[in-house]
């Protein structure tokens, strides 16, 4: 089908490259980037392309060419951007320059929560895969892992009682249009700048805390061993500038709620989709896994830095 679309635009399949992706496959060459959809049911690339035409420019989303549907699928063809994956660029970032990308990074997602709400509802996804829809949804999640020997009952307890008080927050606050998926995966870096925000098949409107949750979480998600003087004082510098574009969002305790749900859940997603794959007996050691507990074991969790001062 990529092969079809380059043809269909003149460009030699030949030349083409496969891109960074796991939803969707990826294509680059000749000026165009192809995406085809990875099931046939789920329409998100339509979605998404509609979406596209209602985000501002400050969002960075690249020029929509083409697109359409061949055999079930869909796909779309967009213009290529010069530039990589910040999170493959990211290991080569001094400190400075992950400070710069991530208040870039903010920024693009910032300019698709002023989007009106109205505007998009009838093309955003009805729900981000990620996150429950309902309480019963969630603790299911729950339920499973500490059935299956993961969490302990202390620890289900815990994050249920954080669950409960996320659902009481939730129907109260604010809905913007977020991202969904707001990972440095999900953004082009040209050695400079963000240049790009991409990949909106996941994008809801939702309180924007479900997008600050990605923000704080590139900060403070908890790293393998201990790291060097260098990369701990970068660490620090990006901490401060995340604290900095977090606390506007964490000002009362129903947001900080509504961030710790948001949080419990995808790590939840994250944990048994890892568990599901051979190897599932290294999961004390996966990122998911040390969240959800430190979630409940300590008050904030891997934020506690964050939330502890969040006034100051």
């Amino acid at each position: 089908m990529a092969a079809e679309v380059f043809r269909r635009h003149d460009v030699d399949f030949a030349i083409a490259r496969r891109a960074a992706g796991w939803t969707n496959a990826t294509w680059l060459g000749g000026g165009l980037a192809v995406r085809v959809a990875g099931s046939a049911a789920a329409q998100d690339l339509v979605r998404e392309t509609r979406l596209a035409r209602l985000l501002p420019a400050e969002v960075g989303y690249p020029a929509v060419l083409d697109s359409g549907e061949t055999n079930g699928f869909e796909w779309v063809v967009t213009r290529e951007i010069a530039a990589v994956s910040l999170d493959e660029a990211w290991p080569d970032l001094d400190g400075a320059q992950r400070v710069a990308a991530i208040r870039r990074l903010w920024d693009r997602a910032e300019a698709a929560h002023r989007v009106a709400p109205a505007a998009v509802e009838a093309v955003a996804r009805p729900r981000n895969p990620f996150y429950a829809r309902e309480p019963a949804e969630a603790e299911g999640g729950l339920r499973r892992l500490r059935a299956s020997g993961v969490l302990t009952a202390a620890e289900h307890t815990r994050l249920s009682a954080a669950l409960d008080r996320f659902w009481e927050a939730l129907p109260d606050a604010p809905r913007v249009l977020n991202h969904g998926d707001l990972s440095p995966v999900n953004a082009l870096w040209d050695g400079t700048d963000v240049v790009a925000l991409l990949d909106f098949e996941f994008a809801v409107l939702a309180p924007v805390q479900l997008d600050v949750n990605e923000l704080v979480k590139t900060a403070y998600a908890p790293l393998d061993g201990e790291p060097a003087t260098r990369e701990r004082e970068d660490r620090e510098r990006l901490r401060e500038a995340v604290d900095e574009l977090a606390r506007p969002h964490l000002r009362t305790d129903a947001e900080v709620d509504l961030l710790t749900g948001y949080s419990i859940q995808l790590e939840t997603w994250g944990l048994e989709r890892e568990l599901a794959k051979p190897g599932r007996e290294a999961y004390p050691d996966w990122e998911p896994y040390r969240m959800l507990v430190s979630w409940a074991h300590t008050d904030g969790g891997c934020y506690a830095p964050l939330l502890e001062h969040r006034f100051r």
